[in-house]
């Protein structure tokens, strides 16, 4: 028991240092890249199980060729061995000369699917057609063809953690045109998802503070009364935009109201600490979402690292992207 325990112990090592070593060497031969344009340096190929048994059945044609011959023999199979290097060639070529890249950057929520897209173009003028796309640990395929103008590939990633996520290595392969030969390459986009933390419905399970956030919420709505004008700032809502005072002003203002000076429009981290760490991140995420939905202005306080009051889409993001990178010892 005690050696097949050791064994065992000793593959799982062995298995590990294979996969650093190989992870390294692909990092060398295909290193990360915004844009990757295809050459021998990043394609490999091999027979299929199919060009493997076309090997089989050409050297069995030869040696009946040798043994009995039979000129007719010798000619199918170095007319076989020909068919067999141009698939090779083909098949190569199928992958060479296109350029992929993915520069789009990439948000979402723990949990749920992200599209990422990715473009494909030709730098030779070809067509290219029997391509397949596999993302990591999805062994569903993708395939698909590219044209003279190219084409946009979409695949699908759950990030299983917020923050940082980095789903890995594409691998592009094609068997076309015979399906005599493989021929992949492992794409490397230093692609990096910016995952949200998952929203957590907690209006029912918020402290006192929370329920003061609500009720001046509601105080919010409808109040107009318009306290002073300042310089408009990315992510502020472009309704509050104070065209007259911008004109003469020659620089776009925005009205400040009255109820965005209160300071029951913060969205507090401490606010919900009858909750787990993850469960208060995903409870501001809520928050968020909503406040943002009925076009509220608030702040977002994270133990001292605070968003200031604003209000539009820019500043969902910007407080969703504090959600996602928020550091605090012990969590």
């Amino acid at each position: 028991m005690s050696m097949w325990w050791l064994s065992t112990k000793w593959s799982q090592r062995a298995e590990k240092f294979r996969t650093r070593r190989f992870k390294s060497w692909l990092d060398r031969r295909v290193p990360p890249a915004q844009a990757i344009r295809l050459t021998h340096r990043n394609i490999f190929i091999v027979p299929t199980r199919q060009g493997f048994g076309f090997v089989l059945i050409l050297l069995l044609v030869l040696i009946a060729g040798i043994n009995y011959q039979n000129a007719l023999a010798h000619a199918l199979a170095f007319l076989m061995l020909g068919l067999f290097l141009v698939a090779m060639l083909q098949t190569y070529r199928n992958l060479a000369g296109l350029v992929l890249s993915q520069t789009v950057p990439i948000e979402g929520f723990v949990g749920q699917k992200i599209s990422v897209a990715f473009q494909v173009q030709s730098d030779v003028g070809r067509v290219y057609d029997g391509l397949f796309f596999y993302w990591p640990n999805l062994p569903v395929a993708q395939g698909f063809g590219v044209d003279h103008n190219g084409t946009t590939i979409f695949r699908q990633s759950i990030p299983a953690h917020r923050g940082w996520y980095e789903p890995g290595r594409l691998r592009l392969e094609t068997v076309y045109p015979f399906g005599l030969f493989r021929a992949w390459s492992w794409l490397d986009f230093d692609c990096k998802i910016l995952s949200y933390p998952k929203p957590v419905p907690c209006e029912g399970r918020v402290s006192q503070e929370d329920s003061e956030l609500k009720a001046g919420r509601r105080s919010s709505v409808g109040a107009d009364d318009v306290k002073a004008l300042r310089d408009f700032q990315d992510g502020d809502d472009q309704r509050h935009i104070h065209w007259r005072a911008s004109a003469k002003l020659d620089r776009l203002t925005v009205k400040s109201y009255e109820s965005q000076q209160s300071s029951s429009q913060w969205l507090r981290l401490a606010a919900l600490e009858a909750l787990p760490m993850a469960d208060r991140l995903g409870g501001l995420a809520y928050l968020i979402e909503a406040a943002s939905k009925r076009g509220d202005a608030f702040g977002l306080d994270l133990y001292g690292q605070q968003l200031p009051v604003a209000s539009g889409p820019g500043q969902e993001r910007k407080a969703l992207k504090r959600l996602a990178l928020f550091d605090w010892p012990g969590y």
